[in-house]
This record gives C-alpha cells, sequence and structure tokens, in this order.
C-alpha cells in the first residue's frame, strides 16, 4: 500500500468537503466526524499530523497565515504600515505615549494583582513586600523557627532543623478558567518544607488556604486533575491551585488549618496595608 499516493489523490477530496461543511462545527473542526474518518482512513496517528498535512497541500490555511492576514487588514484599517506603528497608535488612544509604555503600565498593574510587588510609590521595595508580608504571618505556624536573612538561598525559616521555604500568592482570575493563585516552585531541592498560602487580593489580604508539602511528596504534575502523572514536589517550576472546592480537593491531604492565621490578620492591624500613609 503506498499511503503517500492514496493521500495525494485525497487532497481534491477533501478540500471539497471542507467547502461542503463549513464553519465552527465543519469539516476543519478536529471532533467532526468526518475528519475523523478521513483521518484515520488516511493513517494519520494525530490530530496534529493531520492538520499540519492538510496546511502543508492547501486545504486549510495555518495559524500564521490567518495571523498575517488578520493584521494586515488591521493595519490597513488603521492607516499603518507597520506592526510598531498600529500598536504605538492603539496605545495612544488608551492614553499612553506609545505601546511600550502601555505595555509597562500593564505588567507592574499585573504584578501588583497577582501579590508579585506593589508599587512603588507605596514602598520603595515593592518586589520583596508581598513575600515579607506573608512571613511574618507564616512564620508563627513553626513556635521558634528562626526567620532567615533576606534572599537567603533556598529556605526563609530554620526550624528544629527543617528548612522550611514560603510562598505567598494572591489569586488570579484569567477567563475560561477558575481563580487559582501560582506558587514558584523553581526545582528548589534546598528545603526539606514548602508552606504555601493563597490570599485573595492585595487590597484586603484575607488568607484563603494553606497547604504544606515535604519536597519528596509524590504531587501531581500539570493540570491532568486526577489523570496527572505524579513527581517529588520539589521537581517543578510552579504549581497552580485552583480555589473551588473540586480544585482544593485535589490537595485535601496537604492542606493545613489557617483560622489560627485569619484571627492573627484580624488581630493585627499593621499587617494590612493602610493606603492613607
Amino acid at each position: 500500500m503506498n499511503i503517500d499516493k492514496i493521500r495525494k489523490n485525497a487532497i481534491s477530496e477533501i478540500k471539497e468537503k471542507v467547502k461542503k461543511y463549513p464553519g465552527p462545527s465543519g469539516y476543519l473542526n478536529p471532533c467532526n466526524k468526518e475528519r475523523l474518518e478521513d483521518m484515520k482512513r488516511l493513517m494519520f496517528i494525530s490530530g496534529n499530523e493531520f492538520t499540519s498535512w492538510m496546511q502543508k497541500n492547501g486545504i486549510m490555511k495555518s495559524v500564521t497565515e490567518i495571523n498575517r492576514e488578520e493584521l494586515k487588514k488591521a493595519l490597513e484599517n488603521a492607516g499603518c504600515k507597520t506592526r510598531k506603528e498600529y500598536k504605538d497608535k492603539c496605545a495612544q488612544k488608551a492614553g499612553f505615549k506609545n505601546h511600550a509604555k502601555l505595555r509597562r503600565e500593564y505588567v507592574r498593574e499585573w504584578r501588583y494583582k497577582t501579590g508579585k510587588c506593589l508599587p512603588k510609590e507605596f514602598n520603595e521595595d515593592c518586589s520583596a513586600w508581598f513575600g515579607e508580608f506573608t512571613e511574618n504571618l507564616m512564620i508563627h505556624r513553626y513556635p521558634g523557627a528562626k526567620k532567615m536573612p533576606y534572599g537567603n538561598r533556598g529556605f526563609d525559616y530554620l526550624w528544629n532543623g527543617v528548612k522550611i521555604d514560603n510562598k505567598g500568592g494572591c489569586l488570579q482570575y484569567v477567563e475560561y478558567r477558575s481563580p487559582y493563585a501560582e506558587f514558584r516552585i523553581g526545582f528548589n531541592n534546598v528545603a526539606d518544607v514548602f508552606t504555601l498560602s493563597g490570599w485573595d487580593n492585595r487590597e484586603s489580604l484575607t488568607p484563603l488556604f494553606a497547604l504544606e508539602f515535604k519536597k519528596d511528596d509524590l504531587v501531581r504534575y500539570g493540570n491532568g486533575g486526577d489523570f496527572a502523572p505524579k513527581v517529588e514536589f520539589w521537581k517543578r517550576e510552579s504549581i497552580g491551585i485552583t480555589y473551588t472546592p473540586e480544585g482544593l480537593k485535589q490537595f485535601e491531604d496537604y492542606q493545613t488549618d489557617i483560622d489560627w492565621l485569619k484571627e492573627l490578620c484580624g488581630k493585627d492591624e499593621d499587617t494590612k496595608r493602610n493606603k492613607d500613609e
């Protein structure tokens, strides 16, 4: 059987099917019945391989080609010659000098909302503020723990010989996804224990959950839920915790009580930022 010849002879046939079944649920939809049958008949081992073959043979456009056409149309409608000119024009409509200025402001705002840094006008040491805030609270979970100096490699507390790395994160909101907090682990093989605390936002600073992992705990890797492979906790760049009952249930064996943390935040007004100062 010459599969290359069979595929070549099928090009015209498939082009007609694309015309016959247009639209989002048409032939080009990965779940379309006709497409799945043809993929099997032409002996493609995956949908990506079939898609690449169709793009190569002019049956469907590549993503790059579609994006290029959309950009060309946008430039023409805006009366611009280059992508930079178009981006700067859009930024100016939004009140910024150029796209670079808008991008810096967007990143600054994103870092602030996700708890990664505090705007400079609130604190000159903005990049460290949130980490310092959570460290000063979570250390109370370990009576007698010694807090390590700022920038200590791999861990933040030393408690009865145990090296503990503290991680805090505010909820992030992305379209089509439930609220979640993400914590950078950075393949840290120095710490013995990792404590993760999730917070609502940078304004009210309300604790939502806390988790504690030993470095060698076998924990799911990626977003596959119960079907995701499990690896030692420290062997990952980051971990995302979805703030829903189902998302937290995946880590119920690692959840820790936060009633004491809520009480501590309520009593100690210095743990809240005073915007009037």
